[in-house]
């Protein structure tokens, strides 16, 4: 399956309808229909919310950027969120006439338009794009027909969000691919369904491989039983779930509906397009909390495919330094073996006046990482907060909207909890808990490390394969959220020789193929017709562990001297009296000054032959001629 080339015309639009129809006029064979939403705007994090569309709007590289219909107020926000480079690309339209004005369809569309009703649009949408016509709505019922199976690749997608299946059908357009809606499945199921696998050797009733062939089989009846043929392949559009599990017979991937199925997409295809890196640059991750022979196996391979390789291994794997590499060295690879699971933590009762005048209390848990500073006497903390009910209603009950009036309770304890807030919230009682669900820790040399949305790689869209037991829950998500643009993790507990022949098999006889068949492959090889099958992928089908040849060296050393040189700029522009601002910003300034003058230390004025070095990291390359 070869990926498709990406359109220069970007559409952000809140109206799935209208992105069916401007797709409609776009679409051509074999080429992707880049669509995303508009930002959301109740969010804390708005001002994130548009840079992170402005990023994918600079992957995509458009000529023209389709505002669809968006409101004044989440046009102001991408405006003041955009560079003036795009800016100066954006249309606004409100109909799709006034598209096709702007830019004719690349192809004579075909009449009359396909008349589609209020539900399904995804199937609607693929069936005109198959055909070269335009869609339009009406408020009936769509009719009962599919899109008729033509592909050996099918695209299953939940129902319940619309314009998440006009991804999808844009998605299996561009692959030639089929496209079913299945039954839109609730968070509350998908919680206990996924806490069945993380708990998977904790039933005295149920033998591990009894349990994992009853997930299966519901998996299977969730998803419909889709009818699977011998040399078919997946993609599943899901809000949690990992249906691949069920299908062990065919290859397959997952991409989540929310949040920013578009940008997901994105990252994935622009990753695949002709002239980029592929995966040059590696980082492997080994705390030494578990013995992990499958670091030392990938540090050998990824050398054999002349691809460079940064390991932190030991004392060095400690929170502080695996944070700021993962947030800021520019990576195209991570690779991480340690322990993975819920923590241990706290569970605080907050007693407040929301904005609207209603008395709350809120109950959270509370799980924490901790890393040095460069103050002596000074620790860095991070919390990961689950929240267990409010106003004494389960915050997980599927009927809360039904018993609880939120309001503006939310964001109103979000930012009196903030650090520095004028009206800082406090708890009004402290008790332990043994686990923070969905925590999902990684145990570093030191101490635990949680994961933050945050951008990751420099602002890159890596490929992570984070080999650790149950590593999967919530990390999928988080990592794809910050941007990774696939993610290898695993559903349940997995041994030491199973975690280590799997990488192998990944990184060796399988590392050009598309990923999910590799996976697929190593998973059959390794585990042949057991139940038993841990590793899950999201990310686009058509993307691969490749290489191509090019100067890293001078990639990294270019990329690590801009970030200097932006964030200096960035702490001049700061407001003067915002000292935690100006506090974040000197201590990213200080790693990349200790980045830029190590590396050019290292390779740039001595010859890059690598092998084992004296630093608190180990870089290393194959050969000079990278």
């Amino acid at each position: 399956m070869n990926c498709p080339v990406l359109l220069q015309s970007l559409v952000i639009a809140d109206d799935p309808r209208l992105a069916a129809q401007i797709s409609c006029v776009l679409a051509r064979p074999g080429a992707y229909v880049p669509v995303i939403d508009g930002p959301r705007l109740g969010r804390t994090d708005l001002r994130e919310e548009t840079i992170r569309r402005n990023n994918a709007a600079a992957r995509v590289k458009p000529t023209t950027i389709f505002f669809a219909n968006l409101s004044q107020a989440s046009r102001e926000a991408l405006s003041a969120g955009f560079t003036p480079n795009l800016l100066s690309k954006v249309k606004c339209v409100t109909a799709v006439a006034e598209v096709a004005d702007l830019q004719p369809a690349r192809y004579p569309l075909s009449c009359p338009p396909l008349v589609w009703g209020c539900d399904r649009i995804g199937v609607g949408l693929l069936k005109a794009l198959r055909a070269s016509r335009n869609i339009v709505f009406t408020d009936n019922p769509s009719p009962g027909d599919h899109a008729n199976r033509k592909s050996a690749h099918l695209v299953v997608c939940e129902d319940g969000d619309d314009l998440a299946q006009v991804i999808a059908a844009n998605y299996a357009f561009s692959l030639r691919a089929d496209l079913c809606l299945i039954p839109e499945i609730t968070d509350e199921f998908s919680e206990d369904l996924l806490e069945r696998f993380y708990s998977l050797y904790d039933s005295r009733q149920m033998s591990a491989s009894e349990t994992l062939e009853l997930l299966r089989s519901e998996l299977q009846k969730l998803s419909g039983n889709l009818p699977i043929r011998r040399g078919e392949s997946l993609t599943f559009v899901t809000r949690r779930l990992p249906y691949g599990f069920a299908f062990p017979e065919v290859p397959s991937t997952h991409l989540f509906k929310y949040p920013d199925l578009g940008i997901a997409v994105i990252n994935g295809f622009a990753a695949e397009q002709p002239s980029t890196r592929g995966v040059g640059v590696s980082v492997l991750v080994d705390p030494e909390t578990t013995d992990a022979p499958e670091i030392e196996a990938a540090e050998k391979l990824l050398r054999a495919h002349h691809v460079f390789v940064r390991r932190y291994q030991g004392p060095t794997a400690n929170v502080r330094a695996v944070a700021e590499m993962v947030e800021l060295f520019p990576y195209d690879l991570l690779i991480i073996a340690t322990h993975c699971g819920d923590a241990p933590g706290y569970r605080w009762t907050y007693e407040f006046t929301d904005s609207e005048g209603i008395h709350r209390k809120l109950v959270v848990d509370i799980a924490i990482g901790v890393e040095r500073t460069d103050e002596a006497e000074m620790l860095k903390v991070t919390q990961f907060l689950r929240f267990i009910s409010l106003d004494g209603v389960d915050w997980h009950d599927p009927k809360k909207s039904d018993k609880l009036y939120v309001g503006t309770a939310m964001n109103d304890f979000v930012t009196r909890t903030r650090p520095g807030s004028a009206d800082e919230l406090k708890p009004v009682t402290k008790e332990t808990v043994e686990r923070v669900i969905g925590s999902a820790v990684l145990n570093m040399h030191d101490q635990n490390y949680i994961a933050l949305p945050r951008p990751i790689a420099n602002s890159g869209t890596p490929i992570l394969i984070n080999n650790a037991c149950s590593s999967w829950h919530r990390l999928a998500g988080t990592f794809t959220f910050c941007n990774a643009r696939a993610y290898v993790g695993t559903l349940f507990p997995i041994g030491t020789t199973e975690a280590h022949d799997v990488v192998v098999k990944l990184l060796g006889e399988h590392f050009w193929k598309p990923l999910p068949e590799a996976l697929w492959l190593a998973q059959r090889q390794v585990y042949e017709d057991d139940v038993r099958r841990p590793y899950v992928m999201t990310g686009v089908y058509p993307q691969r562990l490749r290489v191509v040849r090019h100067n890293v060296l001078h990639h990294i050393s270019t990329r690590l001297s801009r970030s200097l040189e932006q964030c200096r700029s960035d702490l001049h522009s700061v407001d003067p009296n915002d000292e935690r601002r100006k506090k974040a910003i000197t201590e990213v300034i200080r790693y990349y000054e200790r980045e830029v003058t190590a590396f050019q230390q290292r390779w740039l004025r001595n010859s890059p032959i690598g092998g084992a070095l004296s630093t608190p990291e180990r870089d290393s390359l194959p050969k000079p001629q990278v």
